[in-house]
């Protein structure tokens, strides 16, 4: 099966869709989780705080076997049955059980999407496209990704109203279906076994970007905190705004400039949002803030995806990307977790706290990660 060159072929979108659908599926289930352990609709914030943790652990399980099961089996299948699994548990965690078992449900949730993720995005996505366009390819992909942190939490929470919640507490289950009937129209070229061992990180992290990942973690993780403690749709609808916002900038701004200008403008706005959020107590500018928030998290999370492909070797690109979203996600998840379960600390404590972490980050990047980017480009 030829590959396309073209970033506008059939299959190269039914990957960005099928990447759309499941994450917007799992970011929806983040407000949803917590009525489902506490079976109360909406669930305590508590409750809200474990079910990210739990999802975290999911996220690392299965990467020390992900890359033979890719070996083993075809990558297509593999994405398939992960979907599936996500649907499963889904469902499972619906039905009237003990909540021992929800939680289990949430860390299999968590293994399914990692492992979902490493089939497309760090295999799928690699092999539908040729070597010249595997950049774009996945700076597209991981967009998609970030839209979807704003678009599946704001219909989650509307969702946990009660005139809506009989309705529409099976959505992320409809995504999770359109999801597989795209899984099953893609065609993927078919590429000879590698006998990888059944333990190896391949695919699954990367040791030498650690510094990126030093600096991508605290800023995802302040994101996070700021997620748990607003959980109000317009909020996530002004996110999604300033991430289009951040490719605006992007191609208009930054794609010539600097390289390190995208990535002190996205900690500045990160600055400006938490001094917000910590000085003021108004909604108008909490939306506002989330605005920044999505601006600056866009900019320094793009830049730093492109990072961890360029330090890697050609052949570690698909480990390069799930570090990258590994990290991310495990980021997010930690941020949440933190201010749920901290008990009565006021917000302005939480959102001083995850200033003064964006605010390190600023010189840590350009006085040490700046300077060992430029020192291990590779390509």
């Amino acid at each position: 099966m030829p590959i396309h060159s073209s970033l506008r072929s059939r299959n190269f979108w039914y990957v960005m869709l099928i990447n759309l659908l499941v994450s917007t599926f799992v970011y929806m289930l983040m407000p949803l989780w917590p009525s489902l352990m506490d079976g109360q609709v909406p669930g305590s914030f508590h409750q809200s705080g474990w079910t990210m943790m739990l999802f975290c652990v999911g996220l690392i399980l299965p990467g020390s076997i992900s890359s033979y099961l890719l070996d083993k089996y075809r990558r297509k299948k593999v994405c398939f049955w992960a979907i599936l699994s996500l649907v499963a548990v889904s469902l499972v965690a619906t039905l009237d059980i003990p909540v021992w078992l929800v939680a289990l449900c949430r860390v299999a949730q968590g293994a399914a999407f990692a492992l979902f993720h490493i089939s497309l995005g760090s295999t799928i996505l690699i092999d539908i496209t040729v070597s010249e366009r595997r950049d774009m390819a996945a700076y597209i992909y991981f967009w998609i990704s970030r839209f979807a942190l704003g678009l599946g939490p704001a219909l989650g929470i509307v969702a946990l109203q009660p005139k809506y919640w009989m309705y529409l507490k099976y959505l992320p289950v409809v995504c999770a279906v359109l999801a597989v009937y795209c899984i099953i129209r893609l065609k993927v070229p078919f590429r000879a076994p590698l006998r990888n061992k059944v333990f190896s990180m391949d695919r699954f992290w990367l040791c030498n970007c650690s510094p990126l990942v030093f600096l991508l973690f605290p800023v995802a993780m302040s994101v996070g905190v700021e997620m748990a403690l607003n959980m109000n749709p317009l909020f996530y609808v002004y996110l999604f705004v300033g991430m289009l916002a951040s490719i605006v900038a992007h191609f208009g701004v930054f794609y010539r400039a600097d390289i390190r200008a995208e990535v002190v403008t996205g900690l500045g706005a990160l600055v400006a949002a938490f001094l917000l959020l910590f000085t003021q107590d108004d909604v108008d500018l909490t939306h506002v803030a989330a605005g920044l928030s999505g601006y600056g998290l866009g900019n320094v999370s793009a830049r730093l995806q492109s990072f961890f492909t360029v330090v890697s070797k050609h052949t570690d690109r698909g480990s390069a990307q799930g570090t990258y979203k590994l990290t991310m996600e495990c980021a997010l998840c930690v941020g949440f977790f933190l201010p749920c379960v901290a008990g009565g600390i006021e917000s302005s404590v939480c959102y001083l706290v995850a200033l003064i972490l964006v605010g390190l980050c600023l010189p840590f990047y350009l006085l040490y990660v700046h300077g060992w980017f430029l020192r291990n480009v590779k390509r």
